[in-house]
């Protein structure tokens, strides 16, 4: 991602005006404009809307400004930190590069944390207890790109359509499940091919497990000929609209450990089976790791913990 471009999308977004936003700079109108368009074109969609009248924001523009305040932010929280923490850093990184195959680093998606991380902490702990062990959450494309620059030796994360870079084995298929209002399903005849009498929107709950997913979105936006959407981007939020009929949403099935406990809310889950595609959950790891004991290890266990869990 382009600093110099986000900045200047940022700061013409703050002054609505290309002029001042680049007298605020110290740079040339031309030089901001071939800046923002030069994002633009990474991103692969405009993010201003330019008239005579002056630029204004496009919905894409819209939409990815709060993700642009976000990174600055997070940046500059990463510099921080690491400025303000040195010393501890410096120490860590001392201490993996003595011994670096005594320390195992797991990425796993955040929605699959709460899932997979305490049997993977009890079999280290049971099988390998000497093993110094790091969980990074982030989401799939992240973990993936982590892997490729051998950053983490193993990963755990709803598949997408970007290429692994290691070995990659299917854990399980997790199905899809819409979540909606008690009254909502009841107008719907509890049949979601009823879904279009709803009124209330499609809730796009701003996380990485749909996003990174384009088939899946595709899917399911064709199957149920979405028409009105609104973007959340907190899951209480998401839960309290849904509860209060002003909205539905499908995720998968895994993602309701990150809900808390539903039963307390007027909020029906319906389980849809094969009626709409599943996600597939993978483990990928480094065959080549100097730690592909303790990783075959976890791999077994989760293989075997999930056919006991769906065996029928």
């Amino acid at each position: 991602m382009n600093l110099q471009g986000l900045e200047s999308f940022l700061m013409v977004a703050n002054k609505k005006s290309i002029s001042k936003a680049a007298a605020t700079l110290h740079m040339t109108q031309p030089t901001l404009s071939t800046r923002i368009k030069k994002l633009e074109e990474d991103l692969g969609f405009p993010l201003l809307e330019r008239s005579w009248e002056g630029v204004t924001l496009s919905k894409q523009g819209q939409y990815f400004l709060p993700f642009a305040v976000h990174f600055l932010h997070e940046f500059s929280n990463a510099s921080t930190a690491i400025a303000s923490f040195k010393d501890f850093v410096s120490k860590v990184t001392i201490r993996e590069t003595v011994n670096p195959s005594q320390s195992l680093r797991i990425g796993i998606n955040a929605w699959l944390a709460p899932v997979f991380s305490n049997a993977i902490i009890t079999e280290l702990d049971k099988q390998f207890p000497h093993l110094e062990f790091t969980f990074i959450t982030r989401p799939t494309n992240t973990l993936k790109e982590l892997m490729e620059y051998e950053e983490i030796q193993m990963a755990i994360y709803y598949q997408n359509e970007t290429k692994s870079v290691h070995s990659s084995q299917l854990l399980m298929n997790d199905e899809m499940v819409l979540l909606c209002s008690n009254e909502d399903w009841s107008k719907m005849n509890e049949d979601i091919s009823n879904i279009k009498i709803l009124d209330s929107p499609f809730l796009l709950f701003d996380n990485p497990v749909l996003a990174n997913n384009k088939k899946l979105i595709h899917t399911i936006s064709n199957r149920l000929k979405i028409k009105k959407c609104q973007i959340v981007d907190h899951a209480n939020v998401m839960l309290t609209l849904i509860a209060s009929n002003k909205g539905y949403i499908i995720l998968p099935k895994t993602g309701l450990n990150q809900l808390g406990n539903l039963s307390s809310l007027p909020v029906k889950v319906i389980q849809l089976g094969s009626s709409f595609p599943s996600v597939d959950i993978c483990l990928e790891y480094n065959q080549q790791s100097s730690l592909i004991a303790p990783i075959k290890s976890i791999k077994k266990m989760l293989a075997a913990s999930i056919s006991a869990e769906y065996a029928v």
